[in-house]
């Protein structure tokens, strides 16, 4: 008899998991414009129907319900895949709630139900938070999930999230099924908008999952800006090591940061300035990227790679290193570089950023203090805070229509540079699609392929739990034959 009932129970868990279906990732938006977002999602199953329902923040405190739906039409695939849809035709400026609900045979999945806003207009206050290196730590408590839960429920109304690169270990699934489940209630929050880090190895999940803000090189998304109302965001690559590619992204910032926004932030992996023990400033930045943030009067610029925070002013430019948001923290020298104001080792944190006509409001929020045996959650504490006054005044800069335009003279020493970079960086150097990508074993066995263009995906979870079951069902029904046959 609990044979008999053994065996019933495997047959309804095996038709739950055949009929039913889950979101794995999101849903989620990518980088907001004037009058639309992109709603992003992966199902673990073929999708017969999905629609996005939605309606202004303000009716839906009022009213409870959903006052637009739209379908979304949905392509032919062999297995499920990331969807991406442009929600379009919205009001600009406004605040809005949305859901995803999915169809498989007839059984519905409804999302939890995320936010987003579109563009404001010159002059509208605008917010958003920061983090980086979110990389899985293996043991004990989970870290990422730390970071995102206090970005979830921290009550600070994001515009968007900006991430500093290195979002997972490794560019496999099991890396993003795990970053993804940590960080769903931020994600739910505000559109998220990440930069390339040397651990994404410029893999093509990256550019499947996150829809980006318009930019250039791989895919046109490779470097971007993202102009929203009084804020520019410069996202760039310092993974790249040709020469030409650097002078791209420097005719790039240049002119993205010469508009008339007041308010100029920028955003890639690798720390122009740090006092990290480890890595330390090696990387010439300085000398590639510094000078045109000072030229064009640039606020911040947010680095990681450097696992801990720190505060560095130079040239009246501020350098936030923020790649605490997960990953094992790191040790800093002694003796702190020049312009370092604040450092901080050993905590799990992000950074909210407020910008209005006055100027620009920081606040670093601690999400746990690590420790042993198990780090300290530590919600709502402020590890710095400052703010910077809004002058009135907008540089202006003389903008090279390509990095040919540029003179000979600012090349030369530039191709020495990244040169020097390639020979003594060697973790800076991506992945490309000429040259053969190098898997570790570990990567292999989660089913990873770190090619650009690679087709391969890591084995999912629901597969395993099938495998299991199906070994299950297979011991069952073969006792029964044994009992069979021995009566």
């Amino acid at each position: 008899m609990k044979t008999l009932f053994a065996l019933v129970c495997t047959v309804l868990l095996v038709s739950v998991l055949v009929t039913g279906h889950e979101f794995i990732h999101g849903p989620y938006c990518g980088a907001p414009d004037e009058d639309g977002v992109t709603v992003c999602w992966l199902s673990d199953a073929l999708l017969d129907s999905a629609r996005i329902e939605y309606c202004t923040e303000e009716s839906y405190e009022a009213e409870g319900v959903f006052t637009d739906s739209i379908e979304v039409l949905l392509e032919e695939a062999e297995k499920p895949a990331t969807i991406s849809f442009e929600l379009q035709g919205l009001e600009p400026g406004t605040r809005y709630c949305y859901r995803v609900v999915t169809t498989v045979e007839g059984v519905e999945q409804v999302s939890p139900i995320g936010s987003f806003s579109t563009e404001p207009a010159p002059g509208t206050t605008v917010r958003f938070g920061v983090l980086s290196d979110t990389q899985l730590q293996h043991e004990g408590t989970n870290r990422l999930e730390l970071v995102g839960d206090a970005m979830g429920q921290d009550g600070f109304d994001y515009d968007f999230i900006l991430h500093a690169g290195d979002v997972v270990e490794s560019s496999s699934t099991y890396y993003w099924d795990h970053w993804f489940a940590a960080f769903d209630d931020m994600l739910l929050r505000a559109p998220f908008i990440p930069v390339l880090g040397n651990h994404e190895k410029n893999h093509r999940f990256y550019y499947e999952f996150f829809t980006l803000p318009p930019g250039a090189g791989k895919h046109d998304e490779r470097w971007w800006a993202l102009h929203y109302g009084d804020v520019v965001v410069v996202g760039l690559d310092t993974n790249v090591r040709r020469a030409d590619e650097i002078q791209e992204q420097q005719v790039w910032a240049r002119e993205h940061l010469s508009g008339p926004e007041p308010h100029k932030f920028v955003i890639f992996h690798h720390p122009v300035f740090t006092s990290d023990s480890e890595y330390g400033t090696g990387y010439f930045f300085d000398k590639i990227y510094h000078p045109i943030f000072v030229e064009t009067q640039t606020d911040i610029v947010f680095n990681g790679h450097s696992h801990h925070y720190e505060h560095i002013e130079r040239d009246g430019v501020v350098y936030l290193v923020v790649g605490g948001g997960g990953a094992t923290p790191r040790r800093t020298k002694p003796d702190h570089i020049q312009g370092s104001d604040v450092s901080v080792e050993g905590r799990h944190f992000y950074v909210q950023v407020t910008t209005s006509p006055d100027g620009i409001d920081v606040n670093t929020v601690s999400a746990a203090r690590e420790t042993l045996p198990e780090p300290i959650p530590t919600p709502g504490e402020s590890l710095d805070s400052f703010s910077l006054e809004y002058s009135g005044a907008v540089a202006v800069v003389d903008v090279p229509a390509t990095h040919e335009d540029q003179s000979e003279a600012a090349q030369e020493p530039l191709v020495e540079e990244v040169e020097a970079v390639a020979e003594t960086s060697p973790e800076t150097q991506p992945v490309d699609e000429a040259e053969a990508p190098v898997v570790s074993e570990a990567d292999e066995l989660a089913g990873a392929d770190e090619s650009p263009e690679a087709e391969g995906e890591g084995f999912p979870p629901w597969g395993v739990a099938l495998i299991v079951i199906g070994v299950g069902f297979v011991a069952i029904v073969g006792n029964l034959i044994w009992r069979g046959r021995k009566r």
